[in-house]
């Protein structure tokens, strides 16, 4: 739907927005391609992005200019002294001081900002509860809310371990999406997620789904050339499925010794690369490719250059990782959790696979790899489904829609 354009002051709040320590952010990659996608469509984007110092920096305030009617606003937030030797070998209460403190600043700048600024509307991620303060504060302008996956969530499928200090960081989100009058989310499925496992009503969450730019797509794209290209792009972690990944990988080869798979992303100590290398026979190691962290350029290369990308996710509020492999005309496979259903039609733009299951999971990689034409099929239909609802226009449309009726 078309709707009419309002030109605003839009403030966006974020504790992640991309700099040189910034990587493998979805938080960051949406809030600079809103911000992006708004000031294209003319309005005037503010970014307050409240970060904690690391430990090279010495300015605690920058500003720049990155385009047009884009200003961002970075605080870098330092732990006192006096904290770091009283706490020196439990760093989860550094943390939450440093998240505490990022609170702080932005309750204390935020209303300056939005004075100074005329802001008529503000938007930010629940992850960290930045404008935690700020509601009790009063904002002097409304705040949408929007609500990924939550650290309570993030801790139950990816930490280890319990920590005190996490606890009250995922505590104080749950109370800050609860205490907010204007809640923003993805998909339809995680605003239920949110109600079961935190009663939030999920009626009262406006759906806006997340958007990509579109690449320019090569008329070549899987043309059936050998070897087939296998793609993962994320961190390394149990949440992302990457040890179903890794099991499914020699059950793949086993009937197919020719397919290549690349795996793209964190892995901190290389301990999922460790791991395989020790399971597996040297035929099996020649075919998979761990490359870590790469430049953007190098990632959209192998968006191009890959023949199927896969994701086998054990939960994903949204996953924007599938829609940017959809948008370069590649079927995708993840698993039937969270929002990725709204994204992957089974059959059609992708395969859904069981979650946690490596055989499902192998099962629905050799579908596609022995069938040229179904790969061209889904990866034809994939970029159509990006093209009609997650391109940056239509994300920046919908939320201005969205902010103009809480003026």
């Amino acid at each position: 739907m078309d709707h009419q354009i309002i030109k605003m002051n839009i403030a966006l709040v974020t504790p992640y927005f991309p700099d040189e320590h910034t990587m493998d952010s979805g938080i960051a990659n949406h809030y600079q391609l809103l911000a992006q996608s708004l000031a294209k469509s003319g309005h005037q984007v503010t970014v307050l992005h409240v970060r904690g110092r690391y430990e090279n920096e010495q300015d605690a305030f920058n500003s720049y200019t990155p385009a047009p009617n884009i200003t961002v606003l970075t605080y870098k937030v330092k732990v006192p002294p006096t904290v770091y030797r009283l706490f020196k070998n439990k760093w989860a209460i550094i943390d939450l001081v440093i998240k505490l403190r990022c609170m702080l600043v932005t309750a204390k700048v935020l209303n300056k900002i939005i004075k100074a600024s005329k802001i008529d509307v503000v938007e930010t991620s629940s992850y960290f509860s930045l404008c935690y303060f700020t509601l009790y504060k009063k904002a002097k302008a409304p705040i949408a809310v929007r609500v990924s996956t939550t650290f309570a969530q993030m801790m139950k499928e990816h930490y280890p371990f319990k920590s005190r200090g996490m606890d009250v960081v995922a505590a104080m989100e749950i109370a800050f999406i609860k205490k907010s009058s204007n809640l923003v989310t993805h998909a339809y499925s995680h605003a239920e997620e949110l109600e079961r496992l935190y009663h939030v009503n999920a009626n009262s969450f406006v759906i806006i789904p997340h958007g990509v730019n579109l690449p320019p797509v090569s008329p070549q794209n899987s043309s059936g050339a050998l070897p087939i290209k296998v793609l993962y792009t994320g961190r390394l972690e149990y949440r992302k499925g990457t040890d179903v990944l890794l099991a499914a990988i020699p059950l793949v080869l086993q009937k197919n010794p020719e397919v290549l798979f690349e795996l793209i992303g964190h892995d901190p100590g290389n301990q999922y690369q460790t791991w395989f290398e020790q399971e597996n026979e040297a035929y099996i190691l020649q075919q998979v490719n761990f490359r870590g962290r790469v430049p953007d350029q190098a990632l959209a290369d192998a968006y191009q250059n890959c023949d199927l990308f896969v994701a086998p996710s054990r939960y994903e509020s949204f996953g924007i990782i599938y829609i940017e492999a959809m948008s370069y005309a590649k079927p995708v496979i993840g698993c039937s959790v969270g929002g990725v259903p709204d994204i992957i039609t089974d059959n059609h733009n992708g395969a859904l696979a069981d979650p946690g299951d490596a055989q499902s999971l192998a099962d629905k990689i050799l579908m596609l790899v022995n069938d040229t034409a179904l790969r061209t099929e889904m990866g034809r239909n994939a970029r159509k489904t990006v093209e009609d609802k997650f391109t940056g226009e239509k994300l920046a449309a919908n939320s201005s829609f969205y902010y103009q009726t809480l003026r």
